[in-house]
């Protein structure tokens, strides 16, 4: 993968090279920078080899009419394959790399007066591009449409626009002062959803968006993946099980080595069984593994993924989960600088430094992100089931179950009958809000229509287009990029995702949840493996917030005047929240918490305006495994990356 910037206004070399240089961590392997001869846009590209080290796939890309340039960052799935099959059909794809694939696929449907939305749907992967079209003077920006890579785009001066992989970046670009506006929107979700990002000026694309730009005009479609397999229904499992190792076996298919993350979960263990089972057939050992350890046995999943890794014969790395203040807040500094806005999810700490760990062994690494949003995962899901039976019990039975006896309840419990005293909507805002805090406002963000009818669909609709992509999928790209990994996450193929959609949220549920992608891998796992209690790749959120909360502002007294600030509570409203969120009892109100820590942290640390210390070493290290002596060129015209 690559990191990505670029502008339309003439004379942007110098701020465009600035913006790359706040992205070499995304694209270790050399830089390249093109400028339109005829004036206006630049384009440039930090580049992390994967596919193809050879010089012809260096970046930007030019077509070879010389019509479009294209700065891509992701991979493509099957794109061996497919450029084959265009090289069969006549068509020139001048280097083995996916991003060249794109470039043809993009430019033949531009040159002939296609629908590039569709074009684009039929290619499956993950992405982030910039194409420009020298002979119309167009600039296209897209986003693949599960979400998994992002781009950031900024209007600005006389109708121009400046695009970035990351906010950090496009503010060498475009300044922009922080949006104190989207503080509801980000404790409902503990992130900024699309199209907002924490900044006035600056906006992402949502998942699956493609906009084009001329003359300081926009305009906007929406990518619809296209699966190749035809969903027949006879044999659903079987057709699941395929789709899951093509999908796999396509992430593979790299030119650097490839490992994956394998916790005790179904997702990674589906990951890692298909993937064994690729190399072997391919004369090749099982990739390696990496899993996070806890010092505290209740939370610790390494047991069950050494059972795993040794069923598969495969080799494990062990990754020590960050315990000192001083260490979780360095590593919760770095994601917040490399999200560039706040992002409140604590697990971003510990992906941080599980991907400081696996940076040291591979460039390329398989996470199973996704499965639960796919396949019917979450508890909330099977709430929401339940939730037309508890409609029958008459309303003040209700009430009196959500008062003082719901405290007694387990969490899971107690949300439901608090959430559950209204109607179907009520229920989806409560159980999808994640502000624990009834006295501070928030507001869910929905990004457009849900489907009508099951209240368990429209809850799994709303995970995989905002909370998916906002949350799981953005901490993957910003953790990983940031020691220059590229996560791919092949349940998320387009096949993968075809199927699972063609199954109602009900059958999903069956039994204990992921009922069909249970049944798929299960002549895979190791006797007893499906059977055991997933943990959860959690932190203890409440021991977190009294080590950082001591560490930055050092007694209880100061630490709740820090959190809570200008919020409208009262002091003992402000004491009663932080001792129920530090009693270890209450883990919504201690994420609550968490969350307005963040928030603060991001501003009083300015953490978007800073670079992440001890970056360069990163990179160093980084560089001394990479592939090839690459050199480095820039400049007008063509310049592709080293």
């Amino acid at each position: 993968m690559c990191g990505l910037a670029g502008a339309t206004a003439s004379g942007e070399q110098p701020r465009v090279h600035a913006a790359l240089n706040a992205l070499v961590h995304r694209g270790p392997d050399g830089e390249g920078c093109w400028s339109d001869p005829a004036g206006g846009v630049t384009l440039g590209v930090r580049r992390l080899i994967t596919t193809d080290p050879g010089a012809a796939a260096n970046q930007p890309l030019i077509s070879p009419d010389g019509r479009f340039v294209l700065a891509f960052n992701g991979y493509i799935a099957g794109h061996r394959r497919r450029i084959a099959s265009l090289r069969q059909d006549g068509f020139t794809v001048e280097s083995d790399s996916d991003a060249a694939l794109f470039l043809t696929v993009l430019g033949n449907a531009l040159r002939d007066g296609g629908d590039p939305a569709k074009a684009l749907g039929d290619l499956s992967g993950q992405y982030a591009f910039a194409l420009w079209d020298c002979a119309l003077r167009q600039l296209w920006l897209g986003r693949d449409p599960a979400g998994i890579k992002t781009l950031y785009f900024a209007g600005y001066g006389s109708g121009n626009v400046a695009f970035a992989s990351e906010i950090a970046a496009l503010r060498c670009i475009v300044p922009s002062a922080p949006d104190q506006d989207v503080l509801p929107n980000y404790l409902a979700h503990l992130f900024v959803p699309a199209p907002a990002t924490g900044f006035a000026d600056i906006r992402q694309l949502r998942p699956g968006e493609l906009i084009c730009w001329q003359d300081g005009t926009f305009d906007s479609r929406v990518i619809q993946p296209t699966a190749c397999h035809q969903v027949r229904g006879d044999n659903i499992v079987a057709d699941l099980r395929g789709a899951i190792r093509q999908s796999v076996a396509d992430a593979m298919d790299a030119d650097r080595d490839v490992g994956l993350l394998l916790s005790g979960g179904m997702d990674s263990g589906a990951i890692a069984a298909m993937a064994s089972d690729v190399a072997r057939e391919r004369g090749q050992k099982p990739p390696p593994g990496f899993v996070m350890q806890f010092r505290d046995a209740t939370m610790d999943e390494t047991p069950r993924a050494r059972q795993l890794a040794k069923h598969l014969g495969m080799e494990l790395h062990v990754i020590a989960a960050p315990e000192e203040p001083e260490e979780i807040f360095g590593h919760l500094k770095d994601g917040l600088r490399a999200f560039g806005s706040p992002f409140g999810n604590p697990s971003v700490v510990l992906m941080q430094a599980l991907s400081a760990g696996v940076s040291k062994h591979v460039p390329v690494c398989l996470a199973g992100d996704g499965g639960d949003e796919l396949f019917g995962g979450y508890p909330r899901y099977r709430a929401a089931r339940m939730f037309r039976f508890w409609q029958h019990i008459p309303g003040v039975v209700r009430r009196a179950m959500a008062g003082n006896f719901a405290r007694t309840l387990p969490r899971g419990a107690e949300r439901f009958v608090q959430g559950g005293q209204g109607s179907a909507e009520d229920a989806f805002h409560f159980w999808n809000d994640r502000a624990g805090i009834s006295q501070v406002s928030s507001q869910l963000s929905l990004a457009g229509d849900l489907p009508d009818g099951d209240l368990c669909d429209q809850m799994m609709t709303f995970d995989r287009r905002v909370t998916l992509p906002g949350n799981q999928l953005g901490m993957s790209d910003r953790c990983g990029m940031a020691y220059g990994v590229e996560y791919r996450v092949p349940l998320l193929g387009s096949d993968v995702i075809a199927i699972a959609e063609s199954v109602s949220a009900k059958v999903h549920l069956r039994g204990v949840g992921k009922a069909l992608l249970r049944a798929a891998i299960a002549p895979m796992m190791p006797d007893g493996y499906l059977s055991a209690p997933k943990i959860g790749f959690n932190p203890p959120v409440a021991e977190w917030l009294l080590k950082i909360g001591r560490l930055l502002w050092g007694s209880n007294g100061r630490i709740i005047a820090e959190l809570f600030g200008d919020l409208p509570l009262t002091v003992a409203q402000r004491h009663f929240n932080w001792h129920r969120a530090t009693g270890g009892r209450e883990p919504d109100k201690a994420l609550s918490l968490w969350a307005l820590l963040v928030w603060r942290v991001w501003q009083l640390y300015r953490l978007f305006e800073e670079q992440t210390p001890d970056r360069d070493a990163v990179i160093n290290h980084r560089k001394a495994s990479s592939v090839g002596g690459m050199s480095r060129r820039s400049g007008v015209g063509i310049a592709p990356a080293a």
